[in-house]
């Protein structure tokens, strides 16, 4: 399952620019020890504050280690690159292997919950660009 820690050390697939964006669609709350936690957990970027780390501050590891990302999009700000985030799994894929009919239909289905300018302008596909091909 997907985590917010999973932020610290993902990259674009395309580009490797760091840290992607997370638009989180379903989640839910897991039952687990979090008591030896050491925090920060994260050594460079913290997903669930969407910051880098500073020396000195509290981060709320310990909540955000509960947390399982069911469906979300990934998202690169600077190549505009998405991938989604199915059943708690990261499909990073480069553009080649990606099947375009699976990603506009979680475009589709999610479209209430991503923002419009993933939806419009993201890569490698979006519902605007599928409109011109129709």
């Amino acid at each position: 399952m997907m985590r917010y820690w999973g932020l610290d050390v993902l990259k674009c697939v395309h580009c490797k620019s760091f840290p992607l964006e997370i638009y989180v669609i379903e989640k839910e709350a897991q039952n687990i020890d979090t008591s030896t936690v050491e925090t920060p957990f994260c050594k460079v970027y913290c997903g669930f504050l969407r910051e880098n780390i500073q020396q000195g501050k509290e981060y709320p590891c310990r909540e955000c280690i509960k947390i399982a990302i069911k469906t979300a999009v990934l998202y690169c700000p600077s190549c505009k690159h998405w991938y989604p985030i199915r059943d708690g799994i990261v499909v990073m894929l480069t553009d080649n292997k990606r099947k375009v009919d699976r990603d506009l239909d979680f475009l589709r289905t999610y479209s209430d919950k991503i923002p419009d300018f993933i939806l419009k302008e993201g890569l490698p596909v979006n519902l605007l660009s599928k409109r011109k091909e129709d």
